[in-house]
C-alpha cells in the first residue's frame, strides 16, 4: 500500500515534461489501489489536459467504481486525449450500463476517441452495444476506427 507521501509524490510526477516520467507514475498510482481513488478525482478538474488525462488513465486501471460517474462527465472534455481516456478506462468496467455513454462516442469529432470507444463497447458487449457498433461501422470513413468497430462487433456477436 501506498504512503500519503508516495502518492502525492507520484502526483508531482504527472506534471513531468518526460512523458515517460508521467507514465511510470500513473503506473505507480494505480498500484496504489484505492487510496489513490479521490486523489485521482479531484485531479479530474485540473486545468492541464495531460493531468486529466493520467488521473482517468489511472481510474480505469484502478477500477474502483466510484470512478464510474467522474469518467462518464469527462466524455465531454474539451480535449480529444481526455475524452479517449475516460471512454477506453470505462471500457475495463465492462459494465452493460455504461453503453450508452460510450455509444454516443462512436460519433465523435476525433478519430481515436470513435476508435477506442469501440474497443470498450467491444470490452462491455451485449445486444445495445452490439447494434450501435454495426449502425457506426455503417458509416465509418476512417479506416482504423471502422476496424476497431468490426473487430468489437465479432467479438461480441458469439456472446449474443
Amino acid at each position: 500500500m501506498c504512503t500519503d507521501s508516495q502518492i502525492n509524490e507520484y502526483i508531482a510526477q504527472l506534471s513531468d515534461a518526460d512523458k515517460s516520467v508521467r507514465n511510470e507514475a500513473a503506473i505507480a498510482l494505480s498500484k496504489c489501489g484505492r487510496k489513490a481513488v479521490f486523489p485521482m478525482i479531484t485531479l479530474l478538474d485540473s486545468k492541464e489536459w495531460v493531468i486529466r488525462y493520467r488521473a482517468a488513465e489511472v481510474l480505469g486501471l484502478i477500477g474502483d467504481e466510484t470512478a464510474i460517474i467522474h469518467l462518464t462527465k469527462l466524455l465531454t472534455d474539451e480535449k480529444d486525449h481526455v475524452r479517449y481516456m475516460a471512454a477506453k478506462s470505462l471500457g475495463y468496467f465492462k459494465k452493460k450500463e455504461l453503453a450508452l455513454s460510450l455509444i454516443r462516442m462512436l460519433s465523435d469529432e476525433n478519430e481515436y476517441v470513435r476508435r477506442i470507444s469501440a474497443v470498450s463497447l467491444g470490452n462491455i458487449g451485449g445486444r445495445t452495444a452490439y447494434m450501435a457498433l454495426v449502425k457506426a461501422a455503417e458509416s465509418e470513413t476512417e479506416e482504423r476506427a471502422k476496424a476497431a468497430m468490426t473487430d468489437a462487433i465479432a467479438r461480441i456477436e458469439p456472446a449474443l
